[in-house]
């Protein structure tokens, strides 16, 4: 009987260090199912909400932007040209050489302001100057300017982005007016 518990005790203590020992086979060689990051298998995330506004469409609205800008009146070219998506993302990036300085970040601001607001920038401009709500004129609301230029882009009635222009002089009116036409040739009647 002795013997019998001997062989049972000794054959699982083989058994737990030979289990052991596979374990230490297994980790000692490198586990290439999370190559990518901590957390994250090598097949990657799950992806994420598909975007209506992509580069291709951001640099056609551009496009169209630039070639108003530099269309007469005007007779100049000038200015800077930003895209975002629907969750102020940017998208796209233009500028044309010799633009101010402070151009580009105001055209971001521009173009976040209508995504972000879904209005126009021009509204909460004329919010201001009519003494309706001035406290957007202070800064109170992030991601949120006052001055014209920044266009909502819709499609079926929902956020896709918004486009934003700077340092264009005179022509705010004609350029928006450009990209709001080739925002409706895209996807559709626009919403403003």
């Amino acid at each position: 009987m002795k013997t019998t518990k001997w062989a049972v005790v000794t054959a699982a203590a083989l058994a737990v260090l030979c289990g052991g020992a596979g374990a230490q086979d297994k980790t000692e060689k490198p586990d290439k199912s999370d190559t990518i990051e901590a957390g994250t298998p090598a097949r990657g995330l799950p992806k994420g909400p598909v975007r209506a506004m992509t580069v291709e469409l951001a640099k056609q609205l551009v496009a169209a932007a630039k070639k108003s800008s530099c269309s007469p009146p005007k007779g100049s070219c000038s200015g800077a040209f930003a895209v975002v998506d629907d969750a102020g993302v940017l998208v796209y990036l233009e500028i044309i050489d010799g633009v101010l300085a402070g151009g580009p970040d105001l055209a971001i601001k521009k173009a976040k302001t209508p995504a972000l607001w879904r209005r126009p920038t021009q509204v909460f401009q004329d919010a201001v100057n009519n003494k309706t709500n001035t406290s957007y004129a202070d800064g109170t609301f992030s991601d949120m300017t006052t001055s014209p230029g920044g266009v909502p882009i819709t499609k079926d009635g929902r956020m896709v982005g918004g486009v934003g222009i700077a340092a264009v002089g005179q022509a705010t009116k004609q350029i928006d007016d450009a990209i709001l036409a080739e925002a409706t040739k895209i996807f559709g009647q626009q919403w403003f």
